[in-house]
């Protein structure tokens, strides 16, 4: 069961290390780990269910690399009807076309992203579904256009170098999928990773109705070819960076590809991103605290000459972060299946 609660002193200096391992390699296995850390691999599993069990890190899977391509990513921002917010969280939070929501300060109090296959798709989604919805007085929409810097690549720094090492992580080749689509039995897979993406191949074959083999033979080839991803998350109040933004700015063209790049070097940054619109470029950012907010802004002004920011809002809680439900201090209380019927064969 998610989100029973575990008090945040209880998660020592090695759970932080357990995670940090995982978001470097989401299915090592036990002893793996325990060599890194220099613990017992009984005991490392015992930390990693006591986590899992409190919410507070989890292993999840999503769309991979290749896949992006064939979506339409919509950056939505809308002003909700007073007394309205929680309701309209809730109800978009249970759709499996959206990835993340998040309540902000300012007149849009929240900030939804969603995933359709077309421009149509999303003209759909924002006219039916979002234009539909009760308690919805305004909002705005711009697609993403191109991604520099993922969360999943953000990590929490807590091993040494010779820890990392011990992991023994090298690096497989990755091969590009013509077509980026799946089979049924693909699906069942991706469904069963996303609820727990260190699901034992055993519990994976008897779940998905395939043999032990094949169900190794298959999670590697999706994973290998960059059709599906694991990530390892946390709750953010452990992390050391309990606080979160959203950073608009806007950038000529010719400026864009250098200035994303530059940007997702800086470690506060979670996810970087190329907008249509005026504000061309988003940034979300985690903080130590919120009085680094003005010093990060002039980092990145300092540092991205061609950029100017022209809005930037706080993020008061993440409803939703890729299909997991999450409670006010980031822990997971509970998941939406993706919709994963997009990536099947016609």
């Amino acid at each position: 069961m998610l989100g029973r609660g575990m008090p945040h002193d209880s998660v020592d200096e090695k759970d932080l290390e357990l995670i940090n391992a995982l978001q470097l390699s989401p299915r090592a296995s036990w002893a793996q780990l325990a060599g890194a850390l220099a613990l017992d691999p009984v005991t490392v599993a015992r930390r990693w269910e006591r986590l899992a069990e409190a919410g507070l890190a989890w292993v999840t899977c999503v769309a991979g690399t290749v896949l992006h391509s064939e979506f339409c990513m919509v950056y939505i921002e809308i002003d909700c009807v007073p007394g309205r917010l929680d309701d309209i969280a809730t109800a978009l939070s249970a759709e499996p076309h959206v990835r993340y929501v998040h309540h902000l300060t300012g007149m849009y109090g929240l900030l939804v992203v969603a995933t359709l296959r077309t421009s149509a798709e999303v003209s759909a989604y924002l006219r039916g579904t979002l234009g539909q919805l009760s308690g919805v007085r305004a909002y705005r929409a711009e697609v993403r256009t191109m991604g520099y810097g993922e969360p999943s690549r953000w990590r929490l720094r807590s091993l040494e170098l010779s820890q990392r090492r011990a992991l023994g992580l090298a690096s497989t080749p990755s091969t590009t999928v013509g077509g980026a689509r799946m089979d049924a039995v693909d699906q069942k897979l991706f469904r069963l990773l996303h609820e727990d993406g260190r699901m034992s191949y055993t519990a994976i074959a008897d779940r998905a109705g395939i043999s032990e083999p094949t169900a190794r033979r298959r999670v590697k080839r999706l994973l290998t070819n960059r059709l599906l991803r694991l990530r390892c998350e946390m709750a953010q109040s452990l992390s050391g960076w309990p606080h979160s933004a959203v950073l608009w700015a806007s950038v000529a063209p010719q400026h864009m590809e250098s200035t994303a790049r530059a940007l997702t070097a800086l470690p506060d940054v979670r996810l970087c991103c190329a907008l249509t619109g005026e504000r061309n470029l988003l940034l979300m950012v985690w903080l130590r605290s919120l009085g680094n907010l003005p010093q990060l802004e002039a980092t990145i002004t300092e540092r991205s000459r061609d950029l100017s920011i022209v809005d930037r809002a706080v993020c008061l809680h993440t409803v939703n972060q890729m299909g997991r439900l999450l409670d006010s201090e980031g822990r997971s209380v509970g998941y939406v299946a993706p919709n994963v019927g997009d990536f099947l064969d016609a």
